[in-house]
């Protein structure tokens, strides 16, 4: 079976309450929606979810990219999907937004054709994962409130956003432990806000609430400076923004920089990418997490598969459609059953379409149209 066409699709998700971490605000993503359809009558669907901070892309970008690769991809054989994954990651440098939107509708396409979830396309290694659900940067009372809402409702551990002033920081923290008790698991995400030596610092104060680890305590280029946390602090070190891909893996490796790896679908390009990062991080003793960037219902469903298929994913921050005013889908779509997440045993990704009254069409590729380099 052939790829016949491809369409270009761009909506908004809103969220139900800003969400702040230590360098901006956000209260929705503007989102760009892939479908891919062969010759069978088959479509997928894939999702972009552009963080312009963190990979350098906009909703802009990503359509404009998406038109490129679209074109390059009408008539390529589905009996090589590896071949069709290695053309989008060469289509262009970078745009890692893009190429996940893409990598996502290609497994759900695969899924759909094969009779198959994605999950069991990658080789299913569970049936459940446990997320946690993030508290972003707000005042004591308000997060202490909201902690206390999520255990209510079964979720068993929290991340924490920290990267403000750190006595706020602290009492923050040191507030929702204690009103959640001692067995609620709790993370802490500074999101590059440190310096390496105010980061040892910080830890140090932060220590003694029981945490889990810290999340890119320093910023993203400075591996150095990452080591050197790592290497004076007594809780793990997980990097997330630091890592792109598997080169990125390998030198946070050789420098011993972080102790775990968040690999996020929009950052490496999509779930193909996703399984080469465990692979190496499996092979050199660093546990994942598999976490999300404002992503809708399609984005967290490949995570959440791609989640269930990796024996080396251990953590899990997938729940960045839990609190939204909006959906891009229709349909069920894998949702929360306390503090799990499962696919619903549908082929692809899951049950869904998407909403006609939130989406719409930007651009129909049938033909392929010729792109010269400059």
């Amino acid at each position: 079976m052939k790829i016949t066409k491809v369409e270009l699709l761009k909506g908004r998700v809103n969220l139900e309450n800003p969400f702040k971490i230590s360098f901006g605000s956000s209260d929705g993503s503007d989102e760009v929606l892939v479908k891919i359809y062969d010759d069978d009558g088959n479509v997928g669907i894939g999702e972009a979810s552009p963080t312009m901070k963190i990979v350098g892309e906009t909703q802009g970008t990503v359509l404009e990219v998406s038109s490129i690769i679209g074109s390059m991809l009408i008539g390529q054989d589905l009996d090589y999907p590896v071949s069709i994954l290695d053309l989008i990651d060469r289509s262009i440098l970078g745009n890692s937004t893009a190429k996940a939107a893409f990598d996502i509708a290609l497994h759900d396409l695969l899924g759909k054709e094969r009779n198959i979830p994605v999950s069991g396309l990658l080789g299913k290694y569970r049936d459940r994962i446990e997320t946690d659900v993030t508290i972003g940067i707000m005042s004591t009372d308000k997060a202490v409130e909201r902690a206390r809402k999520l255990v209510d409702s079964g979720i068993r551990t929290i991340k924490l956003k920290v990267g403000g002033d750190i006595e706020s920081d602290v009492k923050r923290v040191g507030a929702i432990r204690e009103s959640v008790g001692s067995k609620i698991r709790l993370f802490v995400d500074a999101n590059q806000s440190w310096s390496p030596k105010r980061a040892i610092s910080s830890i140090r104060k932060l220590e003694r609430f029981d945490i889990d680890f810290v999340e890119q305590p320093t910023p993203a280029a400075d591996l150095d400076g990452l080591a050197f946390v790592r290497k004076n602090s007594s809780v793990p070190i997980m990097a997330d923004e630091s890592v792109h891909s598997t080169s990125d893996v390998l030198r946070i490796v050789k420098l011993g920089a972080a102790d775990m790896v968040n690999i996020k679908l929009m950052k490496c390009g999509g779930i193909h990418e996703a399984v080469k990062i465990a692979t190496i991080c499996e092979a050199e003793g660093l546990p994942n997490m598999v976490g999300c960037m404002l992503e809708g219902a399609i984005g967290i469903a490949a995570g959440i598969h791609f989640a269930l298929s990796a024996k080396n994913v251990v953590f899990v921050d997938l729940d960045s459609d839990r609190d939204v005013k909006n959906t891009l889908t229709s349909g069920k779509i894998l949702p929360f059953e306390g503090c799990y997440r499962k696919d619903d045993g549908y082929p692809g990704l899951g049950n869904f379409n998407l909403s006609d009254k939130e989406v719409e069409l930007v651009k129909s590729i049938t033909v392929n149209e010729t792109y010269k380099s400059l």
